[in-house]
């Protein structure tokens, strides 16, 4: 999962490609929320600044993105899907923070504004964690089915298919075509066929669906070639 945006001023928000990121606003009303200087610790007193603060949100996790914004503001940013961020052809934006949900700092991010080169990525003494983020995605890929395949006529062979990926919660259909016809179940990971004439190729075939939710290539389909049944 990936999101990206492009911030215009303190509240217009545009090329947006996901869901992660949500500007939100203020219980007070307005369009920014008033922080503490993140940047400068502990101190005597005081100060705040006005930010544009978005949720981010992924696998259950929430952080707040708060960015220094103002009228003249023009940012580009990009989510990673793991609470990573870049950004983008920065105007008007000195600097910017990721905080818990409960506005705990994680790490800052200082603009060229103020750096004079790349944007430089600050972690506090002291700073929470940063959640996990999503999931690592899998795959199921190649999608192997082993047994007879070259069966006599009036026989029952069984099949077994096995994946090439990390996958999990896998379900299976099964089915198959020509001489051969399904012996039993064809939801399961072996599969029974029957053969009973001596005219007809067969191919057996398995479509294997990760319910996971990260498998890229879920569905995915194996298939075996079976030779016209000997008698």
């Amino acid at each position: 999962m990936a999101d990206s945006l492009v911030l215009t001023g303190v509240k217009d928000v545009k090329k947006h490609t996901g869901t992660e990121m949500l500007l939100t606003r203020p219980k007070r009303g307005g369009d920014t929320h008033s922080l503490k200087e993140w940047w400068k610790g502990n101190g005597v007193s005081t100060c705040y600044v006005e930010c544009s603060v978005f949720n981010v949100t992924v696998g259950g996790n929430t952080c707040k993105l708060a960015i220094d914004t103002n009228n003249s503001t023009n940012l580009r940013i990009d989510h990673d899907g793991a609470f990573s961020f870049e950004f983008y052809g920065s105007n008007e934006v000195s600097r910017a923070a990721l905080f818990t949900d409960a506005y705990e700092i994680i790490e800052h991010y200082v603009f060229p504004r103020i750096s004079g080169g790349k944007v430089m990525t600050v972690t506090p003494a002291g700073a929470a964690s940063k959640p996990g983020g999503a999931p690592a995605d899998t795959s199921i890929g190649t999608v192997t089915i082993s047994g007879v395949t070259a069966p006599a006529d009036s026989t029952i062979e069984s099949y077994t298919v096995a994946i090439g990926g990390d996958a999990t919660s896998l379900t299976y259909a099964w089915s198959v075509s020509g001489a051969g016809a399904a012996s039993g179940g064809s939801t399961g990971s072996t599969f029974s066929v029957a053969y009973t004439g001596t005219t007809d190729a067969s191919t057996v075939t398995c479509v294997v669906t990760s319910g996971d939710g990260t498998a890229t290539d879920s569905p995915a389909t194996g298939t075996l070639s079976i030779a016209i049944p000997t008698a």
